[in-house]
């Protein structure tokens, strides 16, 4: 994202993960929770956010489907009749979100949070399967979600669809995101906003630009 630099990213990303973690504590009375992170000796960037209880362990894997299917069989293996995975860069998402994706494991093999740009931003699974993360392009492209449906019925797997959301990729996703939850009281990603806030208040040429 050419809009900041490698260190306001960074921080950026810290902010992502604070509201995740904010809107995942309501979770931890209903499931156990993981956090899964890269690169391996990065850990203690992120050792002070770490909510009680909450276990964690580092990425592996290639490629990001190689590292999603590492985590979501990381945890299967501890015994789990129910896995679902999140990234941290829809800061918006909500607890309900996350609780309409286990409820729907109930009828469904396969859950998707859409995004925006055509991939996804959750996946939740009742088995680990690695064939549906063993795409035929790369990672972030426009039909991403599309191609692991189709994957998901070639493998005679159902599939469910959670809300939708726009991800934070690039300086268009920024500053959409700001003009969507600029002064929405409702809007969970409180750091990400204060962030943004003294990002922009930083710069005046960082000004969202206006509406088409």
């Amino acid at each position: 994202m050419d809009t900041l630099s490698g260190t306001e990213c960074a921080e950026l990303h810290m902010a992502f993960l604070e509201d995740l973690l904010t809107t995942l504590q309501h979770l931890q009375k209903e499931c156990d929770l993981f956090l899964t992170y890269t690169p391996e000796d990065s850990f203690f960037i992120i050792e002070d956010l770490i909510l009680n209880d909450m276990k964690f362990f580092p990425q592996q894997g290639r490629d990001l489907g190689d590292k999603m299917h590492e985590a979501i069989e990381t945890v299967f293996s501890k015994g789990y009749e129910k896995v679902v995975l999140i990234g941290v860069d829809t800061p918006n998402s909500r607890l309900g979100d996350i609780q309409e994706a286990f409820a729907l494991l109930d009828k469904k093999d396969v859950v998707l949070g859409p995004t925006v740009d055509g991939g996804y931003y959750l996946v939740g699974m009742k088995n680990s399967v690695h064939s549906i993360f063993q795409l035929n392009e790369q990672w972030g492209g426009k039909s991403v979600l599309n191609s692991t449906i189709d994957l998901c019925n070639e493998l005679n797997l159902s599939v469910g669809l959670i809300v939708k959301y726009r991800d934070i990729d690039t300086k268009e996703d920024l500053f959409a995101f700001l003009k969507q939850y600029e002064g929405d009281p409702e809007n969970p990603a409180y750091h990400t906003m204060t962030y943004l806030r003294e990002w922009r208040r930083k710069d005046h040429s960082r000004t969202i630009p206006p509406r088409n």
